[in-house]
This record gives C-alpha cells, sequence and structure tokens, in this order.
C-alpha cells in the first residue's frame, strides 16, 4: 500500500489482506514502514485479541524504515505474499520508495472521491506508471449514490487502473481495528464481502 496521502486506507487494506492471505492458508507478512505505526499497533492488539478469540488467524508484522527496504525484501522472501503499509510522506526517501515500489508485484494506491484525495494520489499514479511500475487505485469510504464517487472514478480512470471493488462507508469495515480484528474475521458480517472482493482481485494479480 503506496500513496501521497494519508487518511486514505492504506493500513485499512493492508491489514484486511493480511488476514485475507491467511484465512486462504498462504504463508503472509506485514511489513509496516509508516512512523505512526498503525499496522503494527493493530498486529499488537490482534496478539491479545486471539487470546480470547483463537479461531481468528494469526498475523506476523514487523517494522522497517523505508531507507531499509532491500533488507526488508530479502527478509520476506520465506514468505508467499508481504504485505507493505508505507508512510503517506513518499516526497521524503522518495527513491526508496521507488525501489521498493519497483520490486513490488503490486502497487495499490488508495484514495477517498475528494478533490484533495486526487490532487495528491494522481501524479503519484502518474510516476508510478511512467516508470513501469504494476499499480492501481482503491477507492475507499465510498458512497456510490454520490456524484462525487462518479467523477472521482472517471477522473480516476484516466491515470491508472481501479480494483473493481470500492471500499463503502460501513462501520462495520472500520470500527473492528480498535479490537486488533478486521471485518474479515465476522462471518456474515456487512462489509465483509467487498473486502472479500479486493483480494480476490490482489490475488489474482499477483497470481497466487
Amino acid at each position: 500500500m503506496c500513496g501521497s496521502k494519508g487518511g486514505c486506507g492504506k493500513s485499512l487494506l493492508a491489514r484486511n489482506i493480511l488476514v485475507a492471505a491467511g484465512q486462504s492458508g498462504l504463508r503472509a507478512v506485514g511489513v509496516d514502514m509508516d512512523r505512526q505505526g498503525t499496522f503494527m499497533k493493530w498486529s499488537e492488539r490482534r496478539k491479545k485479541a486471539r487470546l480470547a478469540l483463537p479461531e481468528c488467524v494469526p498475523t506476523e508484522v514487523f517494522s522497517a524504515r523505508i531507507t531499509e527496504w532491500a533488507d526488508v525484501i530479502a527478509q520476506v522472501r520465506p514468505y508467499q505474499i508481504a504485505v507493505v503499509d508505507t508512510a503517506p510522506s513518499v516526497e521524503e526517501n522518495i527513491a526508496s520508495v521507488l525501489s521498493l515500489c519497483r520490486a513490488a508485484t503490486l502497487v495499490i494506491v488508495p484514495t477517498g472521491t475528494f478533490h484533495d484525495d486526487l490532487e495528491s494520489v494522481i501524479p503519484w499514479m502518474k510516476t508510478l506508471t511512467e516508470q513501469g511500475m504494476k499499480a492501481a487505485f482503491a477507492i475507499n469510504r465510498v458512497n456510490t449514490r454520490t456524484r462525487s464517487f462518479t467523477q472521482a472514478r472517471a477522473t480516476l480512470l484516466k491515470y491508472g487502473a481501479i480494483c473493481p471493488v470500492e471500499i463503502p462507508q460501513l462501520e462495520d469495515i472500520h470500527q473492528p481495528s480498535a479490537k486488533g480484528l478486521v471485518v474479515l474475521d465476522y462471518e456474515k458480517s456487512k462489509g465483509g464481502e467487498p473486502l472479500e472482493a479486493v483480494w480476490s482481485y490482489v490475488r489474482r494479480e499477483i497470481s497466487l
């Protein structure tokens, strides 16, 4: 997960994809490269949550600096999938960020639907695609009935691929993280289906 704007859902997607991979029986690991440590803190909460809910798949997350990207690549080789949550300030270490993205099979660029979101993520997507990297937008916190969504999707399509599944603005999706869980930990949750579909898309795109 890599984007130039905070609050667009990088950590949300990272933890759901990591859990989905584990539920699929894959050897998966998460890497938190954001100094805020949102992904890592969620992982620590999950360890405690599993004491009461051992049926939830275990997850492994470690923290690293973006400048250590080459060491991280070597460290995750034993796994089938590594889910990396980067910091939003890509400009601070642009060379390292681009090197990491170049090594990735797929770069997901989460975004909202408002002008501030698009103004930030579109130039970043242009940078990725111009350098030949495989990348796709993922639209988060969506209300598909709004004009802003329709306009945003049309605009984003001009600059890059889009994950065909939007992530709706639902408490079922965003609330479980406080307990170290994700929506995919709950059976028949209202928000589970779109996240399962996002995982299906990612899995197909990375040929797993």
